[in-house]
């Protein structure tokens, strides 16, 4: 890493709050590249001045150029078939064994709130009443959170959903839907960064991290998989994006329940 580059780094890092050293150097590098282009500047000191000279609101906008994802609801809708079908089944009837109704998930790295939306529905297509579903929804992007809280999407977000769903969870309004409010009540938002801050909480049933982690480094991977593992509860379900991988060194912690949807369960 140049001492430029290293420089803005540095100093995006400290003024944001956000360790950005933890993602790969080539992904910061086209990400910056592109606000360099749109500002026209040619080169890491030139835009480190800038960015010194115009206050927080450019650093704002080039962390989330950095950690924005494009999602939908259902993104890749067969995990989310798998997760109703099979995984949700399976964990009602562990916990009915123990007389529990409660059930919870970690939607880690949420951008603007598809996923763990997408997740809650699932969860009352699937199950039905008597459940206490709890969803923790996280993400490092104040602008992305905040656009999960109002809950507010555009209708091609809303193309893998039936039209029975969307009348059931989404009020129309103008030029797009508003999620319903009973369903917001599951689902909690925070910010995090998955990669310096400890877990949201323990016991958890399911954590979703998916198309996360291609932006981490091998040794945040598994720091952040590790977390993931003392997070869930025994036989309880990580599930990541299709593109990735587990890094090595979990194949004793985790069996794999499908190597297509890329739903791992954790070794008691």
């Amino acid at each position: 890493m140049d001492l430029a580059f290293k420089s803005l780094v540095d100093y995006v890092s400290r003024e944001s709050g956000i360790n950005l050293h933890q993602y790969r150097e080539s992904y910061l590098r086209r990400r910056i590249d592109l606000r360099l282009k749109m500002l026209g500047l040619s080169d890491y000191g030139e835009y480190l001045r800038f960015l010194k000279s115009n206050g927080n609101e450019e650093v704002q906008k080039l962390v989330s150029t950095i950690t924005i994802n494009v999602t939908e609801f259902m993104r890749d809708k067969t995990p989310f078939e798998f997760l109703m079908k099979t995984v949700l089944p399976e964990i009602a009837s562990r916990k009915k064994r123990v007389n529990s109704n409660v059930i919870r998930f970690w939607s880690a790295g949420c951008s603007c709130g598809e996923e763990p939306y997408t997740i809650a529905i699932c969860a009352l297509e699937a199950l039905g009443e008597g459940w206490l579903i709890s969803i923790y929804a996280t993400d490092i992007d104040d602008a992305c959170l905040e656009m999960a809280r109002e809950g507010f999407y555009k209708p091609i977000q809303l193309k893998n959903l039936d039209r029975s769903l969307i009348n059931k969870y989404f009020e129309k309004e103008d030029d797009g839907y508003r999620v319903k409010s009973f369903l917001k009540k599951y689902i909690r938002f925070k910010k995090h960064d998955l990669t310096t801050e400890k877990p949201v909480s323990k016991y958890l049933d399911v954590v979703f991290c998916r198309n996360v982690m291609i932006y981490f480094s091998e040794q945040q991977k598994t720091k952040v998989v590790n977390d993931f593992y003392n997070a869930l509860v025994g036989g309880g379900y990580l599930v990541i994006g299709k593109s990735e991988t587990l890094p090595a060194g979990f194949k004793d912690k985790f069996e794999c329940v499908s190597l297509r949807e890329k739903v791992y369960r954790k070794i008691k």
